[in-house]
């Protein structure tokens, strides 16, 4: 009996250091959380693997994620090369972090021009420190996503 092979599809984290790129993906690939204090920065690229059911259909989803390193111009092109999707994350608490999306986006229209891009405020938990608001992020989606055709 030949084997089924199980549809794959690439998702890829962008946004700076720090935002919490490797905890979205931990998170949903093993449900495991890393405090601040046990956590290790992501040297060069990591790479998960998951299958994801809905309904009968399985898909194999790819999950890619740097150190934030993935502006650096030797890893640019392969890094979004055949994305069907990119998070765009940033911390909550880090307006820098969100300032510097435009740049990330940019990359995704150019290197992986399909891909379906999504926003991600990150670090939700520390309330008391959040600096992007709800109107940042739509402003965000009128000024960059939607000239650039994104939505």
């Amino acid at each position: 009996m030949a084997s089924v092979k199980i549809p794959e599809q690439k998702i890829i984290l962008c946004g700076e250091y720090g935002v919490g790129k490797s905890s979205l993906f931990r998170r949903y690939a093993t449900n495991t959380f890393v405090t601040a204090t046990d956590r290790k920065s992501t040297l060069g690229l990591d790479h998960y693997e998951k299958v994801y059911r809905t309904g009968d259909k399985e898909v194999k989803l790819q999950l890619w994620d740097t150190g934030g390193m993935e502006r650096v111009a030797s890893i640019t092109s392969s890094y979004y090369k055949f994305a069907e999707a990119a998070i765009l994350v940033f911390a909550l608490d880090n307006p820098d972090s969100f300032n510097i999306l435009s740049q990330h986006l940019l990359d995704i229209v150019t290197y992986a021009e399909n891909a379906k891009i999504f926003l991600c405020g990150n670090k939700y938990d520390l309330k008391s420190q959040i600096q992007v608001t709800d109107a940042d992020m739509e402003n965000f989606w009128y000024v960059f996503a939607v000239p650039s055709g994104v939505i």
